[in-house]
């Protein structure tokens, strides 16, 4: 059994964080080549997701946190969460994606790519597990304040 954990814990990337227009470049920067098979559409104020760790057996593991995707594809998502998390490569994470009727679920199982983390926020790659037949439109935000995913109902499905 994995033992629960939790997941912001891990030191900053000295490093920090490159953001570029350009995603091809951003991938090259951080990993000395493109790994992207997928066009890349880029997002601009949706509503946030919220992500949770899962075990080994696919068990929720500590709490929901929400993140902002910064760009889709058929393929898999970047997203950006606040403050410093070190998300291993190949961990699997639950994202509740029911802010976003245009993916047709309420939840999806993704697998962490790539993490690059700074004092003030985490940017990380996810793939799904079965590509999307189609890129979903993604809902505007309108909320003036951010809220605790965990105060929701669903958190404790």
């Amino acid at each position: 059994m994995v033992e629960p954990r939790d997941f912001r814990q891990g030191a900053a990337d000295d490093t920090g964080v490159l953001l570029s227009e350009s995603g091809a470049a951003q991938a090259r920067d951080w990993l000395g080549h493109e790994h992207r098979r997928l066009e890349r559409c880029p997002v601009q104020a949706s509503r946030p997701i919220a992500l949770c760790e899962l075990d080994g057996e696919h068990g929720l593991v500590g709490r929901w946190l929400l993140a902002d995707i910064l760009d889709i594809s058929k393929g898999g998502m970047c997203l950006m969460v606040s403050g410093s998390l070190h998300v291993p490569a190949e961990q699997p994470l639950m994202l509740d994606v029911r802010s976003h009727p245009g993916f047709g679920v309420l939840r999806l199982e993704v697998t962490v790519r790539w993490c690059r983390c700074s004092a003030s926020f985490t940017t990380f790659g996810v793939s799904f597990l079965e590509p999307l037949a189609a890129v979903p439109r993604l809902e505007l935000e309108r909320r003036t304040q951010r809220r605790d995913p965990n105060d929701q109902s669903w958190a404790q499905e």
